[in-house]
């Protein structure tokens, strides 16, 4: 049975804890600590503000060898080359905690879910620049609207719309600017869309994030 989580932020950062009460420092479980961290691929580092903050507000010194040995058994859920491959896919960061034999098949499937990422973030990123871009056309051609309607009202003298020519050729020049630019976001959102599917032909054929790998246990 998993130990009873302590902190809930120690999957977030490694100094999701550091905060601790004088009460949780008394009342800590190092072991249970330990195993959150590791689970959730911290450093050993993790518990150094812990340490510094159950020292000053509890004179409480941290129980090293509950606390390394939960670590370790956390570890071992954390370094399966399964969740290596989740953690690439979610674009998290790997802090080197996994070693031994084991760590080539994490490292493997990481980084496959980490390039699988990274295709999908492409394909969601220009995704978002072409959906300003539209927005930007469409004030653009509203603002042209609004001056070409300005621009034959009446009660403007020759200077006035001497300034909103000026503008509807800066407007235009704009309007020009953009529709140039879609062009190349479409098509570069295209052949980001392209290069993902092809990835996920090639993990389809290879067996997935396994075919990275030789093995599906790692060691830690």
């Amino acid at each position: 049975m998993k130990p009873t989580i302590v902190c809930a932020a120690a999957m977030l950062a490694a100094a999701g804890c550091a905060s601790m009460s004088r009460e949780e420092c008394v009342t800590a479980d190092w072991r249970a600590i330990g195993y959150e961290d590791g689970a959730a691929g911290l450093p050993v580092s993790a518990v150094s503000g812990r340490r510094q903050a159950c020292a000053n507000k509890a004179g409480v010194t941290v129980d090293m060898a509950a606390y390394t040995d939960g670590r370790s058994e956390g570890l071992g859920l954390y370094c399966q080359p399964s969740n290596g491959y989740a953690v690439g896919t979610r674009g998290g960061a790997y802090r080197g905690v996994c070693t031994g034999p084991g760590e080539h098949a994490f490292l493997a499937a990481y980084e496959t879910g980490r390039q699988l990422y990274g295709l999908q973030s492409a394909v969601t990123s220009i995704g978002g620049q072409i959906r300003q871009a539209q927005y930007d056309l469409r004030d653009v051609e509203s603002q042209i609207a609004e001056t070409e309607v300005a621009l034959v009202s009446p009660g403007h003298d020759a200077h006035e719309r001497l300034v909103l020519l000026a503008e509807l050729k800066t407007l235009s020049e704009e309007k020009g600017n953009i529709e140039t630019a879609l062009v190349a976001l479409h098509r570069d959102h295209e052949r980001a869309q392209l290069d993902l599917a092809d990835y996920r032909d090639d993990l389809a054929y290879n067996g997935g994030w396994r075919g990275a790998s030789g093995s599906t246990e790692a060691q830690y």
